[in-house]
């Protein structure tokens, strides 16, 4: 009896354990802020680099993303909190199905700006 509910302890923590070491797949902006309109929230981004981590790559080695535009203005809730010329890392968020990048449905979320 003792035994089996070791094995069930130890087979229980094995499985969620498995799930703490899956890599998020996740898109990236990097960039720094060329224009920001306080009212509307908008903020222009010249972008440095696309890139993505993916369950199928290493989370060390992002993929670039290859002709993508040199510019992408996004919306952001707090245009105060930022400054032209500030570095900025963003995270592209996409909340719907299809495998087609719309501009206009994605999401974004200031991950760090320096």
């Amino acid at each position: 009896m003792f035994k089996s509910k070791i094995t069930f302890i130890m087979a229980t923590l094995a499985i969620t354990l498995i799930g703490c070491f899956q890599v998020e797949e996740a898109t990236f902006i990097e960039g720094e802020i060329t224009k920001i309109n306080n009212e509307s929230g908008e903020m222009e981004i010249k972008v440095e680099s696309w890139s993505t981590i993916s369950d199928a790559e290493s989370s060390s080695t992002p993929y670039i993303f290859e002709e993508m535009p040199d510019s992408h203005t996004i919306r952001v809730s707090n245009p105060d909190q930022y400054d032209e010329g500030k570095e900025v890392q963003v995270k592209v968020i996409k909340n719907y199905e299809e495998d087609v990048w719309d501009l206009n449905r994605l999401k974004f979320e200031v991950e760090k700006a320096t």
